[in-house]
């Protein structure tokens, strides 16, 4: 089992688990691989609320194939995902020039962190630096996500990110090449992100999420707003550094059909809810908050295959 391998796992030809760990509980998700063209079908979704590690043992539980190959997802509070500029270094010592890059943009100490890496597209007009993210977790809390998932007795192979299980959904969305954009609100925090041919170009954290929206009353339209220019900003960028014909489609999870009119006449793109109908074929029934909950592990569950730029 490997540490954070974004670039390198095994493509398993049958299925595999997706877990996701939130502050308030565990999802999981088992999809089987289509044949194919046919999509992937999804065998099992489910979210428990409650503390961490309970929550997880109880959701594994009700795992109907325990053997399958599984990939678990970070809590989102529990990494740094930093844009930093790629250093030239060899391959081999790109991970240690990172680690000392970013000593002073955590809030913990550099020698205590899990760090890995992945590259950004190189820009349109050819920007003088190569960017690339970089993630940092604490070594002791993955070590203790390992244990914990080790002693249920899953194959665990991967740890992941919420922003790259989210990638694999918005790959699974695009129709002939043409890039989309997601907006998943979890329940204290957005994510944001744009994917073209399965690369994601741009990924953000916004600040509001379905339960501020929840509380917002009659400031509801102003958060919505606020999602638009967050999401305007980000297609504008997608535009113009990479050069890269507009992005049209924008998918949601959290929202209401008037929150998506007021996004789609901001925008100017079609906005829309995403369904896992979508990008799986479904042998039950999953209601929309199910589905919001589940939606990380459902990506981390479809994680098959290396993304090189």
């Amino acid at each position: 089992m490997s540490i954070f391998p974004w670039f390198r796992g095994a493509d398993n030809a049958s299925g595999q688990t997706g877990l996701l760990l939130t502050e308030g509980g565990a999802a999981a998700a088992q999809v089987m691989r289509g044949r194919g063209t046919e999509k992937p079908r999804l065998v099992h979704c489910a979210y428990e609320a409650g503390e961490a590690a309970p929550s997880l043992g109880v959701a594994v539980k009700q795992l109907p194939v325990r053997k399958l190959p599984a990939v678990s997802v970070l809590p989102a509070a529990s990494y740094n995902l930093l844009l930093v500029e790629a250093p030239d270094v060899p391959g081999d010592e790109l991970r240690a020039a990172v680690r000392w890059r970013i000593k002073d943009l955590i809030d913990f100490h550099v020698d205590d962190a899990v760090i890995d890496v992945f590259p950004m597209p190189a820009q349109g007009r050819g920007g003088p630096n190569q960017m690339m993210y970089a993630i940092a977790a604490k070594a002791e809390f993955v070590r203790g996500q390992v244990e914990t998932l080790e002693g249920t007795g899953l194959k665990l192979e991967v740890i992941d990110i919420l922003e790259l299980a989210l990638r694999n959904v918005a790959a699974a969305l695009e129709h002939e090449g043409r890039g989309v954009g997601l907006l998943h609100l979890a329940d204290k925090f957005g994510v944001l992100l744009l994917v073209r041919q399965g690369v994601m170009f741009l990924t953000r954290r916004i600040e509001t999420g379905v339960e501020a929206l929840r509380n917002a009353s009659g400031l509801r339209t102003e958060l919505v707003a606020g999602l638009a220019l967050e999401a305007r900003r980000s297609l504008d960028y997608f535009e113009s550094h990479y050069e890269q014909n507009p992005i049209s489609t924008l998918y949601t999870t959290g929202l209401q059909p008037e929150d998506l009119d007021q996004l789609g006449q901001e925008l100017g793109i079609s906005v829309s809810h995403l369904d896992y109908e979508l990008i799986v074929d479904m042998e039950f029934e999953v209601d929309e908050d199910l589905q919001r909950r589940c939606l990380g592990a459902v990506g981390a569950a479809l994680r098959h295959e290396a993304v090189k730029l």
